[in-house]
This record gives structure tokens, C-alpha cells and sequence, in this order.
């Protein structure tokens, strides 16, 4: 017998019957240095597992889309259902806030539900990844952050809740109108408005990877008035929700 050739993939681990016990092991393994990747925000280790073509959700050897008989895509929904709540607990214990890694969570349980396709599902759990290990939405553990960045942080982190300048103001120890004033010097633009474009960035994605109508996406993003929502889309994308859809769907 050909002695098996160690490697940090599973290729090495062959067996007609389907896959052997070191198969398995190597699979976990890798899946635990993806979410330490996701947890350190290391592109490197995330680069890694997505190179390892053997940890496709198509692999012929551990058959996991076959899991409903006659239905891979709720196969593979079913796994990144799951997929989800992982990378979320590694998010979180890297440092994405607890309100957010709620919020993610729910979009692409919402958007994994929604999905109609294979290539639809690949698509999420690629932007899914990305997303729970983005540097710049975990909480700043610095100290020496500016007015203007601590404001930027604090919308990141609850950019859907209904939240006055006031209790914005409160939260990060300063006047209102000294953060007003502080926000439009430096970024050109009201906080307010920055913070819609935050919640515009969200609703696009929603509308391209689910079903919700434009109502229940307003809901989601924060903004209360459907009417207002579509009025505050076309200011900045110059199309209607509505017409974004019908654009993207095509």
C-alpha cells in the first residue's frame, strides 16, 4: 500500500469506500483554522481554507449535499445555517460586537433561506465569510480614537437603531453640537447622512440576496418609513428600491 503523504489538506486522504477517519480529521481541522482566521481577521488563513478545494460543500467524498435526498440546495442551506452561527461565535470572540454578530447572523439566515440556487448559496457563504472577518467593524480596542472615529465606530455598531444625536453624543462623552461640528469637518457630510449610507449599503444587499419586500428591508436597516426609505435610496442610488431589484434581478 502506498504510504499516505502528509498534508495540510485532505487530498491526502484517500479511500474508495468514502472518506477515512484522517479525512474527516483533516476536513475539522482546516474548518478550525478558517474560523480562527475569521476570529484574527487574518485574510492569510481565510485564503488558505478557500484554496483547499477539497473543503468545497461539493465534495464528492464527504457527500454532505446529498443530506435531503433530491435537494441540494436545502442541503447546502442547511450547512450554512449552521456555518453562520459558527463564524458568528468566532466574530464575536474576536472582538464584533454582540448587537452586530445579531444582526449579521439574522441577514444571512434571512438571505441562506431566501437563496434559489447553488451558485446564489456559494455567493452568500463567500460574502458571509468576508464580512464576519472585516477588521473595520470590530470594536477598536484603542484608546486614542478621535471624536470623529469613535463616532464612526459607535454608528457601525448600530447603524439600524433608532438612536438620537443626544444618546450618540452621551455614549462617547461629548456635546452634540461639538460632534456635529467635528463629523462635518472632517468626513463633509452630517452624521445623520453617514449613517444612512450605511443603512442603504445594508438594504442593498438585502435586496439582491432575499425576498423581503422593501418594507421589511426598511424595518431591518432602521428606517421606519417605507415611503422615506425609497425616497433616501434614490437620493443616493439614483434608482428606486424597487428599481434596483428589477435592475440586479436581470
Amino acid at each position: 500500500m502506498k504510504e499516505h503523504r502528509q498534508s495540510d489538506t485532505p487530498n491526502s486522504y484517500i479511500n474508495r469506500n468514502g472518506p477515512s477517519p484522517e479525512y474527516i480529521e483533516a476536513v475539522h481541522k482546516l474548518r478550525e483554522k478558517l474560523l480562527q482566521g475569521i476570529q484574527l481577521c487574518d485574510r492569510d488563513i481565510i485564503d488558505e481554507y478557500e484554496r483547499a478545494g477539497s473543503l468545497k460543500f461539493s465534495d464528492e467524498k464527504l457527500n454532505i449535499l446529498n443530506r435531503v435526498p433530491n435537494n441540494k440546495v436545502r442541503s447546502l442551506k442547511n450547512i450554512l445555517l449552521s456555518h453562520n452561527t459558527l463564524y458568528s461565535y468566532a466574530a464575536e470572540k474576536g472582538g464584533l460586537s454582540a448587537w452586530q454578530c445579531h444582526f449579521i447572523s439574522e441577514k444571512y439566515a434571512i438571505m441562506i433561506e431566501h437563496a434559489e440556487s447553488l451558485s446564489e448559496l456559494d455567493t452568500i457563504h463567500s460574502n458571509m465569510v468576508t464580512e464576519y472577518s472585516n477588521p473595520t467593524i470590530r470594536k477598536s480596542k484603542s484608546d486614542n480614537l478621535s471624536i470623529v472615529e469613535k463616532a464612526e465606530n459607535y454608528i457601525e455598531m448600530n447603524f439600524s437603531e433608532d438612536i438620537s444625536m443626544e444618546e450618540m453624543a452621551g455614549k462617547i462623552h461629548v456635546h452634540p453640537s461639538h460632534l456635529m461640528r467635528a463629523f462635518k469637518k472632517e468626513k463633509g457630510t452630517t452624521i445623520s447622512h453617514f449613517r444612512n449610507l450605511r443603512r442603504i449599503k445594508e438594504a442593498k444587499q438585502l435586496i439582491l440576496f432575499s425576498n423581503l419586500t422593501m418594507t421589511e428591508i426598511a424595518i431591518m436597516v432602521g428606517i421606519s418609513n417605507s415611503q422615506y426609505f425609497s425616497k433616501l435610496f434614490k437620493e443616493v442610488e439614483g434608482i428606486t428600491p424597487v428599481e434596483y431589484k428589477k435592475k440586479t434581478k436581470k
